[in-house]
């Protein structure tokens, strides 16, 4: 396995090369890029055990720590790489709300985009969560409120359904899209969080599959124009009654004065895509 792997090693690096230089970023930048690619490429590809337990690894002046190197890879590529979150904002402190926040490598993007921005962050996975408070203590992050709870149709305690990777990004409320392990976590309405703040300017959501409860929450109180734009990772049933949801959803934006698209987040599966929707206020339509 480590002659094998040391064997590949050149047409790795190529390969991370080619990634970054691909990539949308330029001189240092793009050497940033390829350092972490190949710090946590060889760590995950040779299974490095870290002496202290712990899996952290430096890329944009942060310090991020991951249950595994693998994960930190893949959130890595995802995040700043693919960067389905880039938004433009109209200060440059933006009022954010992530909701599915995981170990808060979004946060940290939306930190590099803006540093002065104003984010509040959910994330009902205790592990997950922990995680997520060390990265933003590590990285002396200021403005970030951090929620140990779930999004949901209704509030109350709620199972949520995760891996044997604790902090890993399949977890959820509904069980087929999470895992064997159980935990109670406390949930809250969107729309209860809302009452009596000011306006967002985003609000990203990547619920694993509670996306339209929590949509449909919006809509029925009124409150989809409290955010200008929206960032959604929308997972969707083929060929189920659950699929007629998107239908309802978009229209719902639609008779709020909202424009929107889509993209694939991933490749189609047989009975599932999972989506991504920007929706953002028209300027006639955009609250104060």
């Amino acid at each position: 396995m480590f002659s094998l792997t040391l064997l590949k090693l050149p047409f790795y690096v190529l390969r991370w090369a080619h990634v970054a230089y691909r990539s949308r970023y330029r001189g240092r930048e793009a050497w940033e890029v390829f350092r972490v690619l190949v710090a946590l490429g060889l760590k995950t590809s040779l299974r490095w055990q870290p002496r202290d337990g712990v899996y952290r690894q430096r890329l944009f002046g942060f310090d991020v720590e991951g249950s595994s190197y693998e994960l930190l890879l893949r959130l890595f590529k995802e995040l700043f790489l693919t960067e389905p979150y880039a938004f433009a904002a109209t200060s440059s402190a933006p009022r954010i709300l992530d909701a599915g926040a995981n170990i808060g490598m979004a946060v940290l993007y939306f930190k590099r985009l803006f540093p002065t921005a104003h984010i509040v962050a959910f994330e009902p996975n205790p592990e997950a969560f922990r995680l997520l408070a060390r990265n933003v203590a590590a990285n002396q992050l200021h403005n970030v409120v951090l929620h140990n709870a779930a999004l949901a149709a209704t509030a109350g305690e709620l199972p949520f359904y995760y891996g044997s990777d604790g902090a890993s990004l399949t977890g959820s409320l509904h069980p087929h899209a999470g895992g064997l392990r159980t935990v109670q976590v406390p949930a809250c309405q969107l729309s209860e969080v809302l009452a009596d703040t000011a306006a967002f300017d985003l609000l990203k959501l990547d619920v694993e599959g509670a996306e339209a409860d929590i949509l449909a929450d919006l809509a029925q109180t009124g409150l989809l124009g409290h955010f200008r734009q929206y960032l959604i990772e929308y997972h969707y049933p083929i060929g189920t009654p659950e699929s007629t949801r998107l239908t309802t959803t978009l229209q719902a934006f639609e008779q709020q004065g909202f424009a929107w698209c889509v993209r694939l987040a991933l490749p189609a599966l047989p009975d599932s895509q999972d989506l991504i929707f920007h929706c953002w206020q028209r300027p006639e339509t955009a609250r104060a």
